[in-house]
């Protein structure tokens, strides 16, 4: 048993502790949507399952308004992909399946990842193969020492990202794993601190074309002061004019950027800093 943990165990062990917080959230108690109370934590992680098979696990920061958009035919994106995959098998209603949640302060989206994979989830469509299948015996008693711990691992992963250097943007070879990034521009300071499960696909999106790209879109918008049009009766407003588009270009040349691979607590270590660096085009996090 490690008595004091780190940042960096955190991220050599990453696979051994999400095993252990997959274990406490399967040994949860059952309820269902029907009897669903209000929850008396923000941060965590849920499992739908039903007769044993396991159908969705997900995370949330406002878990509360995230189950009760599951409860609702019409929003819960777990039963939208039941009905479109089972089709005319698909017999069952929401409150037949079985609801389990806990409190995740550090690495609520990374036990997503790894639940749909060691489960696995059948309902599941995105982070599909970002971790790999973990054999052990579960550590609940590591899951508790991380979680309870988690305010000096913060600190620590912002000490650590702190010491990473500054590249000009189109200088830049991000890492293909999980992790955070921050940008910053010659005039402008610290504009942005993102996450992704990829962090050089990320970079590439934000190189491309603004369509794919809200980081772009901002710069466009909140910087240039440029306005989104949309194409061919699309409904949303996501492009730039090519000449526009150019000068997000542009104004990227002028920018570094700083990166971090992240096996554990990547969305807890970015809204962490976002609140509190307040980079400039960050819209969550950033009151």
């Amino acid at each position: 048993m490690i008595n004091k943990i780190s940042w960096d165990i955190c991220q050599e062990i990453s696979d051994e502790i999400l095993f252990a917080g997959l274990d406490i959230l399967k040994s949860k108690t059952k309820t269902s949507f029907d009897n669903l109370k209000p929850i008396d934590f923000d941060f965590g992680n849920y499992l739908i399952s039903e007769s044993g098979r396991f159908y969705y696990i997900g995370e949330s920061k406002n878990i509360n308004s995230r189950l009760m958009q599951h409860s609702n035919k019409k929003r819960s994106t777990f039963y939208k992909n039941y009905l479109k995959k089972y089709g005319e098998l698909a017999n069952l209603q929401i409150n037949e399946f079985d609801l389990q949640f806990m409190n995740t302060n550090i690495g609520r989206k990374e036990i997503e990842e790894f639940g749909i994979v060691n489960l696995p989830t059948i309902l599941n469509k995105f982070q599909i193969g970002k971790r790999k299948v973990y054999n052990g015996n579960p550590n609940q008693k590591l899951w508790e020492n991380v979680n309870n711990n988690y305010n000096n691992l913060l600190l620590e992963g912002e000490t650590a990202f702190l010491k990473q250097k500054y590249i000009d943007w189109y200088d830049a070879n991000p890492p293909d794993n999980a992790g955070i990034y921050s940008v910053q521009h010659i005039k402008d300071g610290l504009i942005y601190i993102g996450e992704s499960s990829n962090v050089e696909e990320r970079y590439d999106t934000h190189s491309g074309t603004t369509y794919f790209s809200a980081f772009r879109r901002h710069i466009g918008t909140d910087i240039l002061n440029f306005f989104l049009k949309n194409k061919n009766g699309q409904r949303q407003k996501r492009y730039f004019t090519d000449s526009e588009d150019c000068m997000v270009d542009k104004y990227l040349k002028k920018c570094k950027i700083s990166y971090m691979k992240i096996n554990f607590g990547r969305f807890e270590l970015e809204e962490h800093m976002i609140r509190k660096y307040h980079p400039l085009l960050n819209r969550k996090e950033n009151k």
